[in-house]
């Protein structure tokens, strides 16, 4: 009876060596992944693309990365060259590139830590070295502020992050938004340009009517002189 159960036993033992080893022998990656292997801790250079890998070394590591676009919102108080501070809201469609997957696991870690060490910070920089470039805060309205600081910054990044195996597709500026005190300016000035349009209207509508009343009397006087002619 104790030899049945001690070759029981053993039996379970070889059955589930042979399956941790059999189901280590393939790996599979998920659609718009990437995988990396390590063997005792050193970094395979070749990435695993998305499917069925058959077969594999039994004894790697896996390390999966997601390649797909991604989008990040950040969002800055920027100063510009009147020591105003304006808050800047922008997003940056990336994804990993494939190839590079083993060069980020080994010199920064998982895809998160590319967004937390390289990504946020060097944004963060460049949206700083923009705003020395603005005169005024209310400057960060102007289309063409805009469409140059967009350029800018994906140019910027793009230069980066290119090495550090991240591809930037676009950058774009959200929303702007200004000190309360500069907004609350604009839009007394914007009251007051109004009250002035709104005068000259007036202005223009009363010269109207005086002409009128001219062209009438004028018409009137014409018709008596005839009358009494």
């Amino acid at each position: 009876m104790n030899k049945l159960r001690t070759s029981l036993m053993f039996l379970g033992i070889v059955a589930a060596v042979f399956l941790w080893f059999a189901s280590s022998l393939y790996q599979k990656v998920p659609a718009g992944y990437v995988a990396v292997a390590t063997l005792f801790g050193e970094v395979q250079k070749e990435p695993y693309e998305e499917g069925l890998h058959i077969p594999v070394n039994p004894f790697y590591d896996w390390y999966f990365y997601d390649v797909r676009q991604k989008s990040h919102l950040e969002e800055a108080n920027v100063p510009s060259q009147d020591q105003l501070q304006t808050k800047i809201q922008v997003s940056v469609q990336f994804r990993l590139i494939n190839e590079s997957a083993p060069k980020i696991l080994q010199e920064t870690g998982q895809a998160k830590d590319v967004l937390r060490v390289h990504i946020v910070p060097k944004l963060r920089s460049l949206l700083r070295e923009q705003g020395k470039t603005i005169k005024r805060a209310e400057d960060f309205f102007l289309e063409q502020t805009q469409q140059n600081m967009q350029v800018s910054l994906l140019e910027g990044l793009t230069d980066y992050l290119g090495p550090k195996g991240v591809k930037v597709g676009a950058v774009l500026i959200r929303d702007i938004s200004l000190p309360p005190f500069i907004i609350k300016a604009i839009e007394s000035k914007k009251e007051r340009e109004q009250e002035v349009e709104k005068q000259k209207a007036e202005l223009e509508r009363f010269k109207t009517e005086q002409q009128q009343k001219v062209a009438l009397a004028k018409a009137e006087s014409e018709a008596a002189k005839e009358q009494a002619a």
